[in-house]
């Protein structure tokens, strides 16, 4: 929207620049050679301060599983739910850790017998970079799945 108005602005002084005048044999402009630097300038800040709210609206919940069954054992699965907050934090989270629970239900119900919990995570991250976070600490760490918990609830 910003953009929008800045570039109409720009364009509506630059129209008036078109035509040479007052005995000019080239157009002139009225701003400074910065002016241009300026807004680039400003465009770039705006990209990145979307870039960067865009990260921290993401809330993500995680769960360190231990999983077994007469079959298999699995140690170290991490199962990821990752809500986009509108503000509250503490809500956003509350769905988040409510997504995985139901996941880790139909696991139990479905695959395992038994299902232990080692560890819980939540933080004001998309789950991917968490993962790398929680990834370099434990190199056996396997991710199981990161739920979209806008689409679950």
């Amino acid at each position: 929207m910003i953009r929008t108005l800045i570039c109409s602005a720009c364009s509506f002084a630059l129209s008036f620049n078109t035509f040479a005048g007052n005995g000019s044999p080239k157009p002139v402009s009225p701003f400074s050679p910065d002016f241009f630097a300026l807004v680039r300038k400003i465009d770039s800040s705006l990209a990145l301060s979307e870039i960067q709210s865009s990260r921290t609206r993401k809330i993500c919940s995680c769960q360190i599983l231990n999983l077994q069954s007469s079959n298999y054992k699995h140690n170290n699965v991490a199962v990821f739910a990752e809500k986009t907050s509108q503000g509250n934090y503490s809500a956003a989270s509350r769905i988040a850790t409510v997504v995985i629970e139901k996941e880790k239900r139909h696991l139990r119900h479905a695959f395992y017998d038994r299902l232990q919990v080692i560890n819980r995570f939540s933080e004001n991250t998309d789950c991917r970079s968490l993962f790398s976070k929680l990834k370099g600490a434990d190199h056996s760490l396997v991710m199981y799945d990161i739920l979209d918990a806008d689409v679950r609830k």
